[in-house]
């Protein structure tokens, strides 16, 4: 069994799979403040907190190259643009779904591509 390979393959799914559980964190912080759950937000957004830190210590640990890659989805100022968005269209039940729809289509297609290059990482580039 190649141990290099079985360590890209099993990155790349664990990612997807942090990537997956933040988008329906996302839809439920869109629920609840649909409801206007505050509680139910807050246990939420302390979920999106972790689910964050988690994959910001992940690519620390895995992104040890020379290669930056700055990702957008994770950024706290993406995220305060995204809820203030979402919050903004509170009383626009139509137009806050179909923003809520497009934020979640593009970053899901955005995430697809979140993808370790596993010679970079490693340092094993050129050697």
């Amino acid at each position: 069994m190649d141990l290099d390979r079985l360590r890209e393959t099993e990155s790349q799914s664990l990612l997807a799979n942090i990537v997956a559980i933040r988008h329906r964190l996302f839809a439920m912080m869109d629920r609840c403040e649909e409801v206007t759950d505050t509680a139910g937000a807050q246990r939420v957004a302390g979920q999106l907190h972790r689910n964050l830190e988690l994959t910001g210590k992940l690519l620390g640990d895995l992104n040890t190259g020379t290669t930056i890659n700055n990702n957008i989805l994770i950024s706290p100022v993406y995220i305060e643009m995204r809820t203030e968005l979402v919050r903004a269209l509170r009383d626009h039940p139509d137009a806050r779904q179909a923003v809520a729809q497009v934020l979640h289509g593009l970053e899901s297609k955005f995430a697809e591509g979140a993808v370790i290059d596993h010679s970079y990482a490693s340092g094993s580039a050129g050697s």
